[in-house]
């Protein structure tokens, strides 16, 4: 197939839709950039400031009523005979109409999948005009009945049926940015008589000792062979930096243009979660022959691996459980989840690789995909391929009650078909899940969108992974006995999303929770002083309280008053919790705030590995941010790391030595040992006031289990910070410990800070608030 990319610049035509409904006459022009979003080419052309600075965002209101035309030219080769013509647009925000030669030849309402279009008929040899017009979301919204059983948060009720990242109607962590674009890559495929259509390679099952893995391959074709005879298909797969001895080959017969077959891979190399192995993945070059030439080839990747669930629906009297089970082995999981990584989602691909290097620099095996964003490109599941990071993938709906209705239905099951094609190949992905808190009520399985639609597309085209209808799950079994029982749900599902009043963070509702899994929990943390000034004007930046652009980053669309403009004083609340003050200047804040966040997201991490395996895993919320603000997130939009980062960093270590809350007069020396091999080594626990051992000798930690290490006498009256240094294979660890109920001192925190930093000199205890 050859390719011809139609991306850069295109000429862009904008009027407001309710003033002009009918074509573009008058309208405005600037140069466009595709990929890209219509905010970006008007703050290029001097049209709109920076939209991330300020309260700037708020201009982008009027824009969610207009509509926009983008226009180029572009030269297409003579046909040869055969072949046929398709134009691929990879991301089109949203509501679109395509127009080729100044015929219209397709409609598509869906941001959050590819399009492609056969244009044979259309397309001339020499020069062709190519236009796209893109309706206001909000007006056709407009048009749809909102059914009595729907609903969705405060400012999202529109978002319902129109197919795009469901934050970009704005969220807590997102402002509102109802954007428009082609905001991936639009190419024209030119396909010959001969070719590959359908390629898809799995692991159904590996033998007990690894030797031995059974491959299922999917396989389509168009040819013009005669009667399909001579035809044969021939698989090479050849380890990415491997040597020559790490490949397989297969061949087989076809006998049509569709096939389906098993084959085995001898002592194949496996795919393992960062931390628990090698993160091996093949590339598989598949050639079909006739009569052993090659007509046509295409290349996939396979991670060879199989990947399990062990789920309770219920934690009953019995128990419950929530793991992952990778190659037969129990991982541990610890992350973080993965949200926008730009509110201009044109710009996502190119902040993939730094933003998953921090997954791997802090030791993170897993990050959940939200469902409230779009789904990545291959390139960051190839990331995650490579970097061995699980990914929990969910389709994109989040915090509401979708319709139901044959109409939408039809709806998801296409957007689930294309995205699970698309995506399939990428060992990475070990999970999909239906959604994002939407379940709810008395009947959770009434919604067909997750218990019907979802799963019906997953057993048909990627039935090796498995599938969770929504994340938290709520089962019919759970909503009846937390009725019967007068309970809140919650603490009878396996997995949860631990927010609740987000007070002291070793609060009850931390340590009793119920749960086997997080796959949510957070604490907000301030930014650093530099970033806040790069996106807050500078007689804006302190006081914190009555502030509108302190108000409007963190994602405050609507004023003081709004749904989100608590989020600032909760800052100021941890603040005064954990250290009994209210900080009066900036400098004080931002560091009080990111000692609070930073010892929260220790703790967080470090109560479900000493509890290991009754606890079996976090995905914290969140690392990154994708637009200037304040939030949960431990690194800012930037790229400025918070405290919390440095901590989280040295928590995750595959063998981490921690220490429990005081129990009986004493604390537990713990070490957790996240990998497949037995650890020994020595350490020493000391007062970082008094620099007395409180403990010295050698430890032992068991393969893939926490285990105790030591007891140390303790009183819970006592304020005292612990420091550790270990030993094992001739690499160096440490961490810390505070002992004692808020509220601490700040000053005195202020100064145990730089003997925290001392341990390993990782980071600058004043640089990072700074």
């Amino acid at each position: 197939m050859k390719t011809i990319r139609l991306n850069g610049e295109y000429r862009l035509l904008y009027t407001d839709e309710q003033e002009n409904p009918e074509g573009f006459d008058g309208a405005r022009s600037v140069m466009a950039v595709v990929p890209g979003n219509v905010e970006i080419d008007l703050a290029r052309s001097g049209e709109l400031p920076d939209i991330f600075f300020g309260k700037n965002v708020q201009l982008l209101k009027p824009y969610e009523f207009y509509k926009w035309r983008y226009e180029r030219s572009f030269d297409a080769p003579a046909p040869l005979r055969g072949e046929r013509a398709f134009l691929r647009f990879e991301g089109v925000d949203c509501v679109a109409s395509y127009f080729l030669n100044g015929e219209m030849f397709a409609k598509s309402e869906n941001a959050l999948v590819e399009h492609r279009f056969d244009v044979t008929g259309l397309l001339r040899q020499g020069s062709n005009d190519l236009a796209v017009e893109l309706r206001s979301p909000m007006l056709r919204a407009a048009e749809y009945q909102l059914d009595a059983d729907c609903d969705a948060m405060t400012t999202n009720k529109e978002s319902l049926r129109i197919r795009k990242a469901p934050s970009c109607y704005g969220w807590d962590i997102m402002p509102r940015t109802l954007s428009a674009g082609l905001w991936r890559g639009v190419s024209l495929e030119i396909e010959g008589e001969n070719e590959i259509t359908q390629l898809y390679l799995a692991a159904a099952s590996i033998s007990e000792d690894g030797r031995e893995a059974r491959i299922v391959c999917v396989f389509g074709a168009k040819t013009n062979a005669p009667r399909f005879e001579g035809l044969s298909l021939r698989l090479t797969g050849t380890l990415n930096g491997g040597t020559a001895s790490d490949t397989f080959s297969y061949e087989r017969r076809l006998y049509f243009t569709r096939d389906r077959m098993e084959f085995t891979i001898d002592n194949p190399k496996l795919w393992y979660p960062n931390g628990y192995g090698d993160a091996n993945v093949y590339t598989v070059k598949a050639e079909m022959l006739l009569h052993g030439e090659a007509l046509c080839e295409k290349t996939t990747t396979l991670g060879v691996r199989v990947v399990e669930l062990n789920r309770a629906d219920i934690i009953d009297a019995t128990g419950g459980s929530f793991q992952f089970i990778i190659n037969g082995q129990p991982v541990f999981c610890k992350g973080s989840n993965w949200v926008p990584a730009d509110a201009m989602h044109s710009r996502d691909a190119s902040r993939y690789a730094d933003m998953l290097e921090l997954w791997t620099d802090t030791g993170s095996n897993i990050l959940r995909c939200w469902g409230g964003s779009v789904y990545e490109d291959h390139a960051f599941y190839e990331e995650c391929d490579r970097r061995g990071i699980m990914v929990w993938q969910d389709f994109s709906m989040a915090c509401g009650h979708y319709p139901r209705d044959e109409a939408f239905q039809a709806v998801l099951r296409d957007e689930a078909e294309k995205v699970t094609r698309k995506l399939r190949e990428h060992p990475s992905i070990i999970l999909w899940s239906g959604d994002n808190e939407c379940d709810g009520g008395p009947d959770p399985d009434a919604n067909v969108l997750t218990r019907q639609v979802l799963p019906d597309v997953l057993r048909r085209l990627d039935p090796f992974r498995p599938y969770l209808p929504s994340s938290p799950y709520m089962s019919t079994a759970v909503a009846r006995l937390a009725r019967e029982k007068g309970v809140s749900p919650e603490v009878l599902m396996p997995e949860t999303h631990l927010w609740g009043p987000r007070d002291y963070f070793k609060s009850s509702f931390y340590t009793r929770a119920n749960g086997y899994f997080t796959s949510e929990t957070g604490y907000h943390g301030c930014n650093s002083i530099r970033s806040i000034k790069s996106f807050i004007s500078p007689d804006k930046l302190w006081p914190w309280r009555d502030n509108d652009e302190w108000a409007v980053h963190a994602a405050e669309m609507d004023g003081l008053g709004g749904p989100y403009s608590h989020r600032i004083k909760l800052m100021a609340d941890q603040i005064h919790e954990l250290f009994g003050i209210d900080p009066d200047n900036l400098e004080d804040f931002a560091l009080a705030s990111q000692i609070s966040q930073a010892e929260a997201k220790k703790f967080f991490i470090e109560l479900p590995r000493v509890k290991k395996w009754r606890r079996t895993g976090v995905i914290w919320w969140n690392m990154i941010d994708g637009w200037p603000q304040f939030s949960d997130a431990v690194v800012s939009y930037d790229f400025v790391k918070k405290l919390a980062y440095y901590y989280i960093k040295r928590s995750q270590r595959p063998l981490c030595l921690m220490i429990s809350e005081p129990q009986d007069w004493h604390v537990r020396l713990v070490a957790g040992n996240d990998t497949l091999r037995p650890r020994e080594g020595s350490c020493r626990v000391w007062d970082a006031d008094t620099n007395e051992t409180l403990y010295m000798g050698n430890f032992s930690a068991k393969a893939n289990e926490s285990t105790r290490v030591a007891r140390i006498r303790v009183s819970h009256g006592e304020h005292r910070l612990f420091l550790i240094e270990w030993e094992s294979d001739g690499v160096k660890g440490y961490n810390h410990y505070v002992l004692g109920s808020p509220p601490w001192s700040f000053e005195r925190y202020k100064g145990w800070l730089g003997k925290i930093a001392a341990l390993d000199g990782s980071f600058d205890a004043q640089g990072v608030w700074r």
